[in-house]
C-alpha cells in the first residue's frame, strides 16, 4: 500500500457543532508515533533499572556489586558460625569427660545451651522482588549466634579455670600429707602400738616409729608445712616439729641439731635435721610421729613411697 504525503482527520463534535477537518502531513504523524515509542521504551527500561539496582547492564551498579560481595561474606561466615559451633560441641563434650575424671560438677545443660550458629539456624527475610536478598535480618542471626558462642566459650573456659583451681588445691594438699619416709637408710627398730620399754622393761604405748640410723644422718621431712617447733624436750631432746595443714602434724625426735628455724616453710623430702642419740635414748635413732589434732596414728598408714613395705 502506497502511503501518501498527507492525511485528513474529521473531527465531529458531540454537541452537533460544526465538523472540522484536519490536514497533517506523513512525516509529522510518523515523528509523532517514534517520540511516543521512544518515550515509552525508556520509561520501561528506567523502571528496571531502579528495580534491579542497575544489575542489567554490563558490571551492574556500584551498589548491586557491592551487594554481591556482601552476599557472598554473609555465606561464608555463616559456615565458619556453623564450623567454630561444631568446634564447641566437641570441647563441651572433652569438658565433660575431664569434669567426670576430676569429679567436678558441670554447669547444667539449661545454663550452657546458648545456641550452636550454623546455616540451619540462619534464616533469611522473603525476598521482596526488585530487591536484593542481603538484609539486615541477615546480619542480626550471625551476630547473635557469634553472642550465644561467645557465651558457651566464656562458660567453658570458667569451667576449665576451676578445674585447674581445684587440681591446684588438690596437689597442693597432696604434697602436705607426710607420705614419704623421713630416712633414705636406716632399719625399722620399733613399730607403733605397744611394746617393751627399752629402759623399764613394762608394756608402754609406743606413739611413733623408731628407725636406727648413726649420728648426723639426713632427716628429712615428709611432707610440705611450717615449722612450728624448734628445741629441746625432756625425753624426745632436740626435736622438730612441722605443721602440714588439717590438724596434721610430724614429730622428729632424738635430733643431733636442727637444720631449719620456727615458722620456716619446708617442702617434701627437704632435710630439716641431723639424726642424733639425744634425750631418752638408749642407741642411736630417730624417732617419727604422724599426729591428727591431739592423736598420734600410725606413720606406716602414710608412707606411700618404696619404703611401704616396712608395714
Amino acid at each position: 500500500m502506497k502511503l501518501k504525503r498527507r492525511y485528513t482527520f474529521l473531527y465531529m463534535p458531540d454537541d452537533h457543532g460544526s465538523s472540522r477537518q484536519l490536514h497533517l502531513p506523513r512525516w509529522l504523524i510518523l515523528s509523532a508515533g517514534a517520540l511516543a515509542l521512544a518515550l515509552g521504551l525508556g520509561s520501561a527500561l528506567y523502571g528496571v533499572d531502579v528495580g534491579h539496582g542497575g544489575a542489567w547492564r554490563p558490571g551492574g551498579s556500584q551498589l548491586a556489586r557491592e551487594n554481591l560481595v556482601l552476599e557472598g561474606a554473609l555465606d561464608d561466615l555463616e559456615v565458619r558460625v556453623g564450623e567454630m559451633g561444631a568446634e564447641l560441641a566437641v570441647v563441651r563434650d572433652i569438658q565433660v569427660e575431664v569434669a567426670s575424671a576430676v569429679n567436678l560438677p558441670l554447669p547444667d545443660d539449661e545454663t550452657y545451651a546458648a545456641g550452636v550458629g550454623g546455616r540451619g539456624l540462619m534464616t533469611r527475610v522473603t525476598e521482596v522482588p526488585g530487591q536484593s536478598d542481603l538484609q539486615l535480618g541477615d546480619m542480626g542471626d550471625v551476630s547473635r549466634n557469634l553472642e550465644r558462642m561467645l557465651r558457651q566459650a566464656r562458660i567453658q573456659q570458667q569451667g576449665y579455670l576451676a578445674m585447674l583451681d581445684t587440681l591446684a588445691t588438690r596437689a597442693s594438699v597432696r604434697k602436705q600429707i607426710p607420705s614419704i619416709r623421713p630416712l633414705d637408710t636406716g632399719w625399722l627398730s620399733s613399730r607403733f602400738g605397744f611394746r617393751n620399754d627399752p629402759f623399764t622393761g613394762k608394756q608402754k604405748y609406743h606413739r611413733g616409729l623408731d628407725f636406727s640410723v648413726p649420728v648426723g644422718t639426713p632427716v628429712r621431712v615428709t611432707g610440705d608445712g611450717t615449722v612450728t617447733v624448734v628445741q629441746s624436750q625432756r625425753g624426745f631432746g632436740r626435736v622438730v616439729k612441722v605443721d602440714h595443714g588439717n590438724g596434721v602434724v610430724t614429730v622428729y625426735a632424738h635430733l643431733d641439731r636442727a637444720l631449719v628455724e620456727k615458722g620456716e616453710q619446708v617442702h617434701r623430702g627437704d632435710v630439716i635435721a641431723r639424726s642424733g642419740n639425744t634425750g631418752r635414748s638408749s642407741a642411736p635413732h630417730l624417732h617419727y610421729e604422724v599426729r591428727i589434732g591431739d592423736r598420734s596414728v600410725n606413720p606406716l598408714s602414710y608412707i606411700l613411697d618404696s619404703y611401704a613395705g616396712l608395714r
